[in-house]
Formats: C-alpha cells, sequence, structure tokens
C-alpha cells in the first residue's frame, strides 16, 4: 500500500510498515527556510569556492555527493541549492527521514527526477562495511533515473574503511562567509538599509571570527529585528553570549564574600535564569533545591539565618517587578545565556544539573507557569547544546499532570530541523521496547496526536501504532487518537492501516506487529469517524478480507473480547435503523461470523437486556449460516 506526498515540487510514493527498516519521504516545500536560503539572490556560498564547484560536478558525475561539515554549517540548505541546481534539477525535492536499526541502502526510495537529502549526521554506531560500496551503487541507480541524493554528514562520523569507497564524492565544506551572508538575508528581509550597520567597528571582531551559518542567521534575525542602530552594541552583546558581563556576575566581590556566599549568589543567579520572568518565591524554592542538592543544609533553620530573600535576588542582580523575578531586561537573551555558560564552564556537573533543573519542573509546588518557563528554557538550552539527556529527562521524569509540559517541549523540538532528528528516533525506540512506562506510552500518544502528529502523519501513525501495542484493547486513550489523527489525516490513517492489516498476515511478521495492528484497528474502529473510514473501504476484494480477518482474529483473541462486544454493540446501535448502511455492514458482519468457530462472539450480543432475541443479531446469524452453507455446497459440486 502506497502513501503519496504531494508538496510544491510534486508526488512521491512510499510504503509504510509497523517493523523493519523503511525511510520516509518528507517534502521539502517553497515554505522550508533551507529552500528560501537556497534562492538565487539570496544564496551564499561555502567560504572554500573549489570545493564547492566540486561538489555540483561530483553530484552530475556519481548521482550521489555527501557534504562533510559540522553541524550549523549551512549544510542542508547547500544540499537544496545542488540539488536545484543541477543540469536538470529534479521535480521533486525530499528530506529522508529513516527509520532503521542500521543505515542501509536497502529502504532507500529510487523515483525518477527526484532529489533527495539524507541527513547521516551523529550515527550512534559504525554502519556495516558495506554502506560505502553500496551507496556508490545506488547514486549510479539514482543518476539514470535523472535523480540525485545529496548526504549530510560530519567529520566525526564520515572515516574508516567502511567510508573509503564514498571518498571520491566526498567534499568538506565549510560556512559561507558570515558577513556575506548577514547581507543577504537583511536584503532578502527588505532590510537592504541595515547593511550600512555591518560597517560599524562593534561588528570587527565578529567578522574576524567569521562564526557559523548558523550563528550568522541568529544575527541577521537580531538585526532585522532591532529598533534601531543604537541596539547595535546589545546585539553584539547578546551574540557573544554576554560572556564579559556573567563572569562578572558570577565573581562579582568575590574577594569580599565567603565562598558559602559566592556559591549562595551564583545558585540564585542560575535559577532566575532557569525562572526568568518566574514567581520570586519560585527562584528561591529552586536555588534552595541545588544548594541541598550541594549538601548545603536549607532546613528551618538554616534558612531563617541565612540571607532574606531580597537580599538574595540582589546580590544576583535579579529585579523585581510586582511578585516575579527577572535578570536584567535590558540584555536581550541574558537568562539563555547564563544557561549555555553554566553548561559550558561546569561540564562535569550537567548531570546533576540536568536532574536539579528537570526536577523544579516536576515540582508541583511550583506553579505550572513557571515551570512551563522551566521546560522552555531546557528546551532551548538541549537544541542549542545538542544536549540529548535533557530531553531524555524530560519525558521521564514529567509526569501526571506535568506530562503535558513534556508533550509541548517534545512537539516543538521533533519539528526543530536539525534536532528533531534525535527526537523522532527516541519516541520510536521508547515504543520499541519491551515494557516501556504507562508514562512514556501516553506521552508518545499525545505528542503523535498533536500538531507534530498532524504536520507529519506518516512519521507519528507509525509511533501510534507502536505505542496502541502497549495499551489495552480499546483503550480510550488510543481510541482518542486515532479519531482525532483520522478526522485531520483520514487518508493517511486508512492507508497506513491497511498497510498494518496486510503486513500483518506475512508470516514474517512478529507477533508484536499483529498485536499493534490489532489493537490499533480496533481502537479506528471504536469511534464513528474511524468506522466510517474503514466501511467506505470495503468495496475491494482484498480489502474486505483483510477487515473480515481482522474482526475473526480479534474475536478469538481472549483479552479482546470485551472490548470487541462493546464496539460490536455500538455498531448496532448506529446501523440497525440506518436504511442505507444497515445492508452493507450486516454483509460484512456476515462474512466475519460465516465460519461455525465465530460464531460464539454472537452469544453475548444476541439475547438482549430483556432476554428477547435482537433481531440485528439475528439477522447476522442467518446470513453467516447461509453464506458458510452456500461455500461448503460450492465447494462439494
Amino acid at each position: 500500500m502506497n502513501f503519496t506526498h504531494s508538496g510544491r515540487h510534486g508526488i512521491q510514493a512510499f510504503n509504510l510498515h509497523l517493523n523493519g527498516d523503511q525511510v520516509i519521504p518528507v517534502p521539502i516545500t517553497d515554505s522550508d527556510a533551507a529552500y528560501k536560503a537556497s534562492q538565487e539572490d539570496r544564496f551564499v556560498p561555502p567560504r572554500n569556492p573549489g570545493q564547492w564547484v566540486a561538489a555540483s560536478e561530483l553530484l552530475e558525475k556519481y548521482g550521489i555527493v555527501v557534504l562533510c561539515a559540522a553541524p550549523g554549517a549551512g549544510r542542508r540548505t547547500a544540499a537544496v541549492r545542488l540539488l536545484r541546481t543541477a543540469t536538470n534539477p529534479p521535480s521533486a525535492l525530499f528530506d529522508l527521514d529513516p527509520e532503521w536499526s542500521k543505515p542501509s541502502v536497502r529502504p532507500l526510495p529510487e523515483e525518477t527526477a527526484t532529489g533527495y537529502i539524507l541527513d547521516l549526521s551523529d550515527l550512534p554506531e559504525q554502519p556495516d562495511d558495506r554502506l560505502g560500496t553500496d551507496l556508490v551503487g545506488h547514486g549510479e541507480g539514482l543518476r539514470k533515473k535523472k535523480s540525485f541524493i545529496v548526504i549530510l554528514a560530519t567529520p566525526t562520523d564520515w572515516y574508516g574503511h567502511w567510508a573509503e569507497p564514498t571518498l571520491p564524492f566526498t567534499v568538506r565544506l565549510e560556512s559561507p562567509d558570515a558577513r556575506a551572508l548577514v547581507a543577504a538575508e537583511l536584503r532578502a528581509h527588505h532590510r537592504g538599509d541595515r547593511v550600512a550597520w555591518l560597517e560599524e567597528k562593534a561588528f570587527a571582531d565578529i567578522w574576524k571570527a567569521n562564526p557559523s551559518a548558523r550563528a550568522a542567521w541568529r544575527l541577521a534575525d537580531r538585526l532585522i529585528l532591532a529598533s534601531g542602530p543604537e541596539r547595535l552594541q546589545a546585539i553584539v552583546n547578546e551574540f557573544g553570549d554576554w560572556h564579559t558581563e556573567i563572569e562578572d556576575l558570577l565573581s562579582h566581590d568575590r574577594a569580599k564574600v565567603s565562598d558559602a556566599q559566592l556559591l549562595s549568589t551564583r545558585v540564585t543567579v542560575w535559577a532566575g535564569a532557569l525562572l526568568h520572568g518566574g514567581l520570586r518565591r519560585s527562584v528561591i524554592k529552586a536555588a534552595d533545591g541545588l544548594l541541598s542538592q550541594l549538601g548545603i543544609g536549607r532546613d528551618a533553620a538554616n534558612v531563617l539565618v541565612d540571607a532574606t530573600t531580597s537580599s538574595r535576588l540582589s546580590a544576583a542582580k535579579i529585579v523585581r517587578d510586582g511578585d516575579r523575578a527577572f535578570h536584567d531586561k535590558n540584555m536581550e537573551g541574558l537568562s539563555a545565556a547564563i544557561l549555555r555558560h553554566l553548561w559550558d564552564e561546569f561540564p562535569t556537573q550537567r548531570e546533576l544539573l540536568r536532574t536539579w533543573a528537570i526536577g523544579i519542573a516536576a515540582d508541583r509546588a511550583i506553579p505550572e507557569e513557571d515551570a512551563r518557563q522551566v521546560t522552555s528554557a531546557l528546551l532551548k538550552l538541549a537544541v542549542h547544546r545538542h544536549d540529548r539527556a535533557i530531553l531524555d529527562g524530560l519525558a521521564s521524569d514529567l509526569c501526571g499532570p506535568r506530562r503535558a509540559l513534556a508533550v509541548e517541549v517534545l512537539t516543538e523540538a521533533a519539528g526543530d530541523a536539525e534536532f528533531g532528528r534525535y527526537v523522532r528516533d527516541r519516541l520510536r525506540q521508547w515504543m520499541d521496547t519491551r515494557a516501556p512506562s504507562d508514562n512514556k506510552v501516553d506521552l508518545v500518544i499525545e505528542i503523535c496526536t498533536g500538531s507534530w502528529g498532524i504536520s507529519q502523519p506518516a512519521l507519528a501513525l507509525t509511533r501510534l501504532g507502536k505505542a496502541a501495542g502497549h495499551k489495552d484493547y480499546g483503550s480510550e486513550a488510543v481510541v482518542q487518537a486515532f479519531q482525532q489523527l483520522t478526522l485531520r489525516r483520514p487518508e493517511h490513517v486508512r492507508k497506513a492501516v491497511d498497510q498494518w492489516l496486510s503486513d500483518a498476515e506475512s508470516e514474517q511478521t512478529d507477533e508484536a506487529v499483529r498485536r499493534q495492528t490489532l489493537r490499533a484497528f480496533l481502537a479506528l474502529v471504536s469511534s464513528d469517524e474511524g468506522t466510517d473510514l474503514v466501511l467506505n473501504g470495503v468495496a475491494t476484494p482484498e480489502t474486505r478480507l483483510r477487515l473480515v480477518r481482522a474482526w475473526q482474529n480479534l474475536l478469538s483473541t481472549d483479552a479482546a473480547v470485551k472490548a470487541v462486544e462493546r464496539q460490536l454493540s455500538r455498531w448496532q446501535e448506529r446501523f440497525q435503523d440506518d436504511h442505507e448502511r444497515r445492508q452493507p455492514v450486516l454483509d460484512l458482519l456476515a462474512d466475519i461470523f460465516a465460519p461455525p468457530s465465530r460464531r460464539s462472539g454472537l452469544d453475548g450480543l444476541m439475547v438482549t437486556e430483556e432476554s428477547a432475541i435482537c433481531p440485528f443479531w439475528r439477522d447476522v446469524l442467518e446470513r453467516a449460516a447461509y453464506q458458510f452453507w452456500t461455500s461448503e455446497e460450492a465447494s462439494t459440486s
């Protein structure tokens, strides 16, 4: 069963399975940031022009090129530009989102006149020795179809015996010139008059350092939004992560205070950064929590002989605004910079700091609005520093009512251009474990039915299907999840479930996939929207047969019987007086109950509460018996 993804560039078909290696193409549309940045009048090539020219030539020659550079160097924008400017530009562009145990060319698509981008950065382990050789052959196959693929890699990953066959088409790229990139972005956003600002002395050290493309785009964003030239020095300071100011804040009057006072001030600075704009008492509670983890007593006596709240906040240069506490509002981005500084300058303490910060978000004594501020700050830190352990901790430790905050954070992270792949992989990996916690399962379900699931239904459905395997048959959470996706993405849901039912009939399919498929199917038909979706597809013989077998398998599964009977009773209530749909539903149910061995499933449905025979199920039984008799007659004649 094929999906079709249509975007600005065309249509792409792909398979979607609950198990096994697969790669899901995600359309690159003209709203994509890298697509916009690759436009003729906006694109700035890498600083090493010879390598850039070579990349274009190698793509034409081999059908494949590996762009090797650190994350943030503008690799993906360069990849989009290469594909768009090929001699015969592909009519459709796609990111490839892999679902595999190890990288392999086997599941990679090979459509005609199509451009693909595959990010193989941050490989969890060394690939098989054949990968490099297989990539050479894959490129040759694509070239014959006037298609291309660009691999994104990092120098720390792309080396070794397995990578040697790819060396002829591997290109080391540098970031574009930072100044030229900022100028191009200003012009693209109709701020060409601000290009002259780049001549200011305040920027001299930045241009000398020539930062990465990611950093240059960040600087351009600040300049685009600036109220006027009077903000330039503050923007430059912020771009430098307020390093000088933070060092002064953490070591102010160091010679005049004791180590205990210095530690208390620093902890308050960090708590204020984590809870920038939070209630004063939340900031103090967070600070006391970290002091306690550091072995500093915070019982009542210790607190009462310590400095007052006002003094502690003042020492940390945190100001009040009503009941709320802020670091200097005039220093934009200071609170986020303080957390980045904390992670960078004390790398051996990151586990302790993660535990502390996530614990604040999980603490029910902290108001939810303040806890949301913590999770938002941690998300920014995790994405900026690629600290995966932060997101893992949020997913594990935010339970009950606070799980909603984890859903918000992971939903946003799943859509991040660079970090999102890791988050999406984690959602799948959690559901692939034998017995994930109920909190993790519910977390994944909620993420899959939220804004990320609506925007990326193919990716969400695989994870939702796996999550269904860890819930009871007829689970209300799973029913609602499939109902929501059916309302917003009905065609994706129909094709996914049809694919799963087809896969479940294969002899190679393991029991876990069959369990996931049956629970997902029952959840789908347990809502009116899902039922309509399924019934509208019974016209084709193959689909009808798969539906019949799915129901029969559910009826023979002891753990599913009660949930199945509830749903069949709902069908009776809904269709028994529906003159248009009663007959087709009766025919489908008759197919399900035609084998005599399946008719025991009618026992709990046949008799009404008044001990009378239900006419609807009597009709089903009669039709089922007649179908079985006629089939037996046909087989013996």
